[in-house]
């Protein structure tokens, strides 16, 4: 008995009747990009496992030099934001014909040394990091700057490459805006991870709006220290002790969030009734829950598409501007918020400081 020969791309693309350049765009994981139709595709596939035809992407990988891969080095996918992000990373990434590895640091930075090492060990074709903090000295700088690399949602001055993020100072001084046009005067702000660039930039911008209110934003009105529900409860707790207490609060995360809500059930309190809340991220659960939130909605899915095509640039060899790429943030408005007239109780209790 003799073994078949495999057929060549060529002989099964006119097999199948079809052309040569469709076959191949399936096999090389582009069937996506080129619009090629889910049945067409999967008819491709099983006809070359069944004839033995195989791509061999190491082969290719050497032959192209290249690995058709991605890395994205995340801080924490099991938060809704960065595990929304890695999905439209990916569908982007694959769009393009390329695969995407995924390393969770846990916002860990010995977790992000590992991942980016073992990324670079991988020869991916390109790097996208949401750093875990700043300073970023830590990470292996000199192999970084020989990978095409771009940063999202995080930015870091020791990394000078292009990034893309969405306007969260901006987001901010829109909930504190809004919060001020509906009568409060005292607005707290619980934050996430101080260092942080995020969470720094969105505290940065309930300050500037607040100073531009003529309102207070000291020290005894910024609660918490972390990410976590369990954060968000604590910061709740010493927020809702504070005499006199804010009568509406900017939070900065959707775990914080939901931590908030779970402090003020136990403590018998009701939105907006007792105190009126905005939470930054807006998230499917945001809408449903009674009362629901009114929030600052970020660009999630354009943040994917467009860091994949800065990074694309940067592997062609183009040079993109260092200047970060900054996407618009909306609020959208819900049922969270009371109106107020009038209220003593909400005037600012000392004058703004200046904005770090």
């Amino acid at each position: 008995m003799t073994d078949a020969t495999p057929p060549s791309l060529k002989a099964l693309a006119a097999a199948m009747g079809l052309s040569s350049a469709t076959v191949s765009r399936v096999l090389s994981g582009q069937a996506e990009r080129y619009r090629i139709s889910s049945g067409t595709r999967d008819r491709i596939l099983a006809n070359a496992r069944s004839s033995g035809l195989v791509v061999d992407h190491l082969a290719r990988s050497l032959r192209l030099r290249r690995t058709l891969t991605i890395g994205f080095v995340a801080p924490d996918i099991s938060d809704s934001f960065f595990a929304a992000l890695a999905r439209h990373v990916e569908r982007s990434a694959r769009r393009h014909g390329y695969s995407l590895l995924v390393a969770d640091t846990a916002d860990d930075p010995v977790a992000e040394t590992q991942a980016l090492t073992l990324m670079l060990d991988r020869h991916v074709d390109g790097l996208i990091l949401a750093p875990v903090g700043t300073p970023a000295s830590h990470l292996p700088l000199a192999r970084l700057a020989q990978r095409p690399c771009v940063l999202v949602d995080r930015l870091s001055p020791e990394l000078a490459v292009p990034a893309i993020t969405a306007d969260h100072r901006r987001g901010a001084e829109l909930a504190v805006q809004h919060l001020i046009e509906r009568g409060h005067r005292r607005i707290a702000c619980i934050q996430g991870r101080p260092g942080s660039y995020p969470s720094d930039e969105r505290v940065a911008g309930w300050r500037a709006a607040l100073r531009r209110g003529g309102l207070a934003c000291g020290a005894d009105l910024l609660f918490g220290a972390g990410d976590s529900a369990e954060a968000g409860r604590a910061a709740a707790s010493a927020l809702l002790a504070r005499e006199p207490r804010p009568t509406a609060a900017l939070v900065l995360g959707d775990r914080l969030s939901i931590g908030v809500l779970q402090a003020l059930q136990q403590a018998g309190l009701t939105i907006p009734a007792d105190l009126s809340l905005v939470a930054v991220e807006d998230q499917p659960w945001t809408g449903v829950v009674s009362p629901p939130l009114t929030t600052i909605s970020q660009p999630v899915a354009e943040l994917g598409s467009q860091v994949i095509e800065l990074l694309l640039e940067r592997i062609a060899g183009q040079r993109s501007m260092r200047l970060p790429r900054t996407l618009p943030v909306h609020l959208i408005e819900r049922a969270s918020v009371r109106e107020l007239s009038g209220d003593p109780g909400s005037g600012p209790a000392r004058a703004c400081g200046a904005e770090p």
